[in-house]
């Protein structure tokens, strides 16, 4: 037969057979060597192949709509090569088709079913990998249609208490996975446009402690392995004013003011009522508390000396 017979006689046997879906038969092999097998088993000049390759096509139908996890690829793909290649040998020892056709069909059924199915999707989110499946209907892997942005989860925390906030799926990741961290101040949000990185290559977990109302925002994690981002984590951390914090916010208050030029006189001693009264802004917070604390101590002093007093007077004679 001519060299170009030999590559169109594929091509117009394709166009005699009426359309199907794809199978794994035809996943893992070309129409060349379908051609091939019907030729082993009828010879080069047949007028029988469009029967033949009906007969193939019909035989392993059944595994059409065949989905296998992705991790079992090879090993689908090892099976129906193995089954063109002994076709092959039963046409060569002259076994009509007839016969081969539906004993290679019943010899992978076992092995067929030794393959084990993908886990399943964990919604809501995530790249999961090994949930990918294999459909022989289309020759194509599938993955999990969820997307890598999970959903924002709110985290309610006071000031001054301690705040962890840990990225984690719901699904197996690998042990190589990478972890970063972004920030965004006051918003509540998932795009990451505005965020700024935090601690890059950074643990699982990160840890606020004490938590202060210049923490509260969204803190984003994501999840990476090599160059596939398998998800990423939103966290809005909503601080709430409480005790411990006003408490906390007075000492940096009294810190910054004795640290201040205008918390030390010239020979290092704090300023007077009529100093800080004289001041352009008098009334500002911090010399209000200073002032609070100046009278406070004044009165403490003064009850402590009008007690010593009240006492060498009741013990004279």
């Amino acid at each position: 037969m001519p060299a170009a017979s030999q590559l169109l006689l594929p091509l117009c046997l394709g166009l005699l057979l009426p359309p199907r879906a794809p199978g794994c038969l035809d996943c893992f092999s070309t129409p060349q060597q379908r051609l091939r097998v019907c030729q082993f088993f009828l010879g080069h000049a047949s007028s029988r192949h469009v029967a033949c390759l009906g007969a193939l096509r019909a035989a392993f139908q059944p595994h059409a709509q065949l989905v296998v996890g992705v991790a079992e690829m090879e090993k689908l793909k090892d099976v129906f090569s193995n089954v063109i290649f002994s076709l092959e040998q039963k046409g060569m020892a002259k076994v009509p088709y007839q016969v081969a056709v539906p004993e290679a069909v019943a010899r992978i059924q076992p092995e067929l079913a030794q393959l084990k199915p993908a886990p399943a999707c964990v919604p809501p989110c995530g790249y999961q990998k090994d949930a990918q499946v294999y459909k022989c209907a289309s020759c194509s892997r599938v993955e999990c249609q969820l997307p890598l942005d999970c959903p924002v989860e709110d985290v309610w925390k006071n000031e001054g208490e301690r705040t962890t906030l840990t990225c984690r799926v719901p699904f197996q990741t690998p042990p190589d996975v990478r972890h970063s961290w972004k920030f965004v101040k006051d918003l509540r949000t998932r795009d990451l446009s505005l965020f700024r990185d935090l601690h890059p290559g950074a643990s699982s977990s990160i840890v606020l402690r004490p938590t202060r109302g210049s923490h509260r925002g969204t803190y984003a994690c994501q999840l990476a392995q090599a160059d596939d981002v398998l998800a990423r984590n939103y966290f809005y951390l909503n601080v709430t004013a409480g005790s411990q914090g006003a408490e906390t916010e007075l000492q940096d208050i009294f810190r910054a003011v004795l640290q201040s030029p205008a918390g030390h006189g010239a020979e290092g001693r704090l300023p007077g009522l009529s100093e800080l009264l004289a001041e352009p802004d008098s009334l500002h917070k911090r010399n209000v508390v200073l002032l609070m604390v100046g009278l406070a101590l004044s009165a403490l002093l003064g009850t402590l000396l009008l007690g010593g007093v009240c006492r060498w007077a009741m013990g004279r004679p």
